[in-house]
């Protein structure tokens, strides 16, 4: 991932930002200790979710001057950050407390087999013992900046 900050352009009409663009933020937080590797896989997870969630944050779909049809992509910004040593478990408690959507990786995830068997792995264990190796947050601009403003962004 050679640019830590994905920002998508959020025109509406040229020249015009969309309104959810400017009212609202997306944060990805990541373990420090992740490869390239899994990092890729967790933003594209945890992205992939987000938008089953919140379907409005997706634009329209853009056509070329030739009239090939590509579809269309986040409308909000994603910043992709990590830790400086914060607990993410503790980060999803408070963005949850904050109103945010939150959707959590866990580092589990990595060695299953398939869906089920980590929906059983997860139903064995309690909230307070994930193993959370990265969180996306979503909500309003002010909330989420005031939990993820003092990260530094994933280089």
């Amino acid at each position: 991932m050679s640019n830590a900050n994905v920002s998508s352009p959020a025109v509406v009409n040229a020249g015009q930002v969309d309104p959810l663009a400017q009212s609202h933020r997306i944060a990805i937080v990541l373990a420090q200790d992740l490869d390239r590797g899994a990092t890729g896989n967790r933003c594209a997870v945890l992205a992939t979710g987000l938008t089953a969630l919140h379907p409005e944050i997706v634009g329209p779909d853009f056509t070329t001057a030739d009239g090939q049809s590509l579809p269309g992509f986040t409308k909000v910004p994603i910043m992709v950050l990590t830790t400086k040593g914060q607990s993410l478990l503790e980060m999803a408690h408070q963005a949850r407390g904050a109103a945010c959507t939150t959707l959590l990786f866990l580092a589990r995830a990595q060695g299953m087999r398939s869906y089920e068997a980590y929906r059983e792995s997860v139903a064995q264990s309690a909230a307070g013992e994930l193993d959370v190796d990265a969180v996306l947050i979503y909500g309003a601009k002010k909330k989420v900046t005031a939990l993820t403003g003092a990260l530094p962004c994933l280089r």
